[in-house]
């Protein structure tokens, strides 16, 4: 294999956006290859016909895009337009006997497993000797027949880069194992290793579910006279409490504040069902079976009904963290050191660094714990040593992904603005979260109850009485720059021995609602003479 320019894949199933776990893999297979001057090539595996659908492939190849995944071959392999290739190739395996036809429904198998069991044996499957008046008649009656590897049985040895060991089979637990299902398309087992090898794939790194499935890919490589590959397993990515991280994380979130949302109303199953439009039995077999999930719109309809929005959810998926505002390069960061350790304590990188200090030897075996506030961490620090046209191009492309967003008004030149108003900022969403009331209607501004009696009515409309005297004040200015209503504002705090912020917070309050927007002198300057006087009127009107 060392005589052999590398060529890694990345062979996802498009069933909707990436998971971080794929762009994990993605990444060390791109390193690899980016590392060892080889190819990295793209191929989707989508013979999973209830499963995969257009739309998901396209937001898969968007994330990888958005990664900076690029991939070297100019046409993506499509497995669902190769039938005619693995059908040949079966059909070779047939004639030589080495795959054969088998007719049991789904019921037989289950019955042959039950019977296993109440041996206490593990289901082996076998080739089970049909006679030619079997096969036709089961041909007759229409009976669908999946195809058969028949599997050599003997004991199968691999060595795992990754792992650093051999990985051993005996022959007693190997078993013949389909290749081609009874909807006529091939199986992941059988399709992978005709792909592969046509791709001329050297290393096949991917998760550790697939440890032992490397033994059936070795023995169809063995029938077909293709070359065994390198294969490494990667560790897999856990929460921090040890649970693997999956789907089902935002589910559970969902339901638990489902479930609060009930107790705090003294409410039922019914209550919610009303509230979200979804059918009772469906929202209470929900509730109260953890193991059951909702689909992506039955989510989004629960959620809004018990106030929650994407960005109180984990993120699982790449989508999820483009939606919240992550930097593409701070995400690789962090996900190239979910197993990896390029040593000497270093942890910021650049893609550049990643690639020229990337190595198979130092990929760890035990599993990834994914860290989102160490993750949090570095996008703080990510978007702090930004350069404003960095940042600038990151928020377009996180608009890109919020489209309903009120910075979607804003040009590059506010955007540059907005940046530099808020420094420290940690996610993108949060930037735009605390700049929306610029760009929002004077009449869309709601104003939060608990700041308005805090801030406005507390101490008997001290914070009322500070909005009018500056109602009268801020009309007499004529130089609306943040300085000069700087100065002007601490004028006034001087003269009436008041702290800023008892005069800033009342401002604040009543031109964005709440207690928290970027500097106050920026964001009158920002909103300008007329938008700022017209939002303190109308705040004191309403109250």
């Amino acid at each position: 294999m060392s005589e052999q320019a590398v060529v890694t894949r990345f062979a996802p199933s498009p069933t909707g956006y990436l998971h971080v776990g794929g762009a994990r893999t993605a990444l060390f297979n791109w390193l690899l290859a980016r590392h060892t001057g080889g190819r990295f090539l793209l191929r989707i595996e989508d013979t999973d016909l209830a499963r995969s659908t257009e739309q998901a492939c396209r937001a898969l190849l968007e994330d990888l895009r958005w990664l900076g995944l690029h991939w070297d071959n100019p046409q993506i392999m499509y497995q669902s337009r190769r039938l005619e290739v693995y059908n040949r190739v079966i059909d070779d395996l047939i004639s030589r006997g080495l795959a054969y036809r088998a007719y049991e429904t789904p019921e037989e198998l289950d019955a042959m497993r039950r019977e296993a069991e109440a041996r206490r044996e593990v289901f082996i499957y076998r080739r089970r000797a049909l006679s030619d008046e079997q096969v036709r008649r089961y041909e007759a009656e229409g009976r669908p027949a999946v195809v058969r590897f028949a599997m050599p049985v003997r004991e199968y040895r691999f060595t795992d880069v990754i792992l650093g060991k051999e990985v051993v089979l005996p022959a007693g637990q190997v078993q013949d194992f389909v290749i081609r299902k009874a909807d006529g398309m091939p199986t992941y087992h059988f399709a992978v290793v005709v792909d592969d090898a046509e791709m001329g794939i050297t290393h096949v790194l991917r998760g550790q579910e697939h440890l032992l499935n490397t033994v059936n890919h070795i023995a169809l490589q063995e029938a077909l006279g293709y070359r065994r590959p390198v294969y490494g397993h990667l560790p897999i990515i856990l929460n921090m409490d040890g649970s693997k991280m999956g789907k089902r994380d935002r589910d559970r979130k969902i339901r638990h504040h489902a479930h609060l949302w009930l107790k705090a109303r003294r409410g039922a199953a019914p209550d919610l069902a009303a509230a979200c439009g979804l059918p009772a039995e469906r929202v209470a077999a929900w509730l109260d079976d953890e193991t059951r999930q909702l689909d992506v719109d039955e989510q989004k309809r629960v959620m809004e009904a018990v106030g929650l929005t994407e960005s109180d959810l984990p993120e699982i998926l790449v989508h999820d963290f483009r939606r919240n505002g992550y930097l593409p390069e701070v995400l690789l960061n962090f996900l190239a050191l979910l197993g990896w350790n390029p040593g000497g304590d270093r942890e910021r990188m650049t893609i550049e660094e990643m690639i020229r200090l990337f190595d198979l030897k130092d990929v760890g075996r035990a599993n990834a714990r994914f860290n989102r506030e160490k993750l949090l961490a570095f996008n703080t620090e990510g978007c702090a040593a930004a350069s404003p046209q960095r940042l600038v191009a990151a928020m377009r492309d996180y608009l890109a992904a919020n489209p309903d967003s009120p910075l979607q008004q804003a040009d590059d030149t506010a955007l540059e603005r907005i940046i530099t108003m808020k420094p420290g900022f940690r996610t993108l969403r949060e930037l735009d979260v605390v700049s929306r009331f610029l760009f929002m209607p004077d009449e869309g501004i709601c104003y939060d109850r608990e700041a308005v009696d805090k801030v406005l009515r507390k101490h008997d409309g001290q914070g009322i009485a500070v909005l009018r005297d500056m109602q009268t004040i801020l009309a007499g200015v004529e130089d609306w720059s943040a300085a000069a209503l700087q100065a002007v504002i601490n004028d006034y705090c001087a003269g009436r021995s008041l702290p800023l912020g008892k005069v800033a917070q009342p401002l604040r309050v009543a031109v964005c609602g709440t207690t928290v927007s970027p500097p106050i002198f920026e964001s009158l300057a920002f909103l300008g003479r007329q938008r700022t006087l017209a939002r303190i009127a109308r705040c004191l009107s309403l109250l």
